[in-house]
């Protein structure tokens, strides 16, 4: 197969970051949806230099079992306060708030590193010679498995 550069680089961002994100979905269309509170507040050392950190403690009920865990770090939440919950009916502690920065955040945190060393590689300019050339063409195939074909 024949792709441009720009294709090819469009191809190896999805493959690398499409991973983290379809587990999350996996993970959200097999979760079920409930309401808990926040119990209390808890506080915990992330080291000296990020100092005193908090974070909620969910309690929420599952059929007859009560279940708690701690939220994200730095909610801006209060004992007692309703939150949306999302679990895995078999696996209690995979619990996690129903908000988009509580259930996308690790995905995007771990999709991150690969997504800033691509956009370097890609906007590497000419003159320090990179790894893929502008208007170059590279060809998968079996053997070599990626080929470079300057223009």
């Amino acid at each position: 197969m024949v792709f441009s550069r720009n294709q090819f680089f469009l191809l190896l961002f999805a493959i690398s970051i499409m991973p983290f994100f379809a587990y999350k979905l996996l993970w959200l269309a097999t979760t079920r949806k409930t309401d808990g509170i926040v119990y209390f507040i808890g506080h915990g050392n992330l080291g000296s230099a990020l100092g005193i950190s908090t974070y909620p403690v969910i309690r929420f009920k599952a059929g007859s079992d009560t279940v708690e865990f701690n939220g994200n770090i730095n909610l801006d939440v209060k004992p007692g306060d309703p939150v949306s919950v999302r679990y895995q009916k078999n696996d209690f502690s995979d619990a996690k708030i129903n908000t988009p920065i509580c259930i996308w955040g690790d995905a995007m945190a771990y999709a991150f590193f690969p997504m800033i060393v691509l956009l370097i590689i890609f906007f590497i300019p000419e003159r320090f010679d990179p790894i893929v050339p502008r208007n170059s063409k590279i060809i998968l195939g079996k053997k070599p498995l990626i080929r470079i074909i300057p223009f």
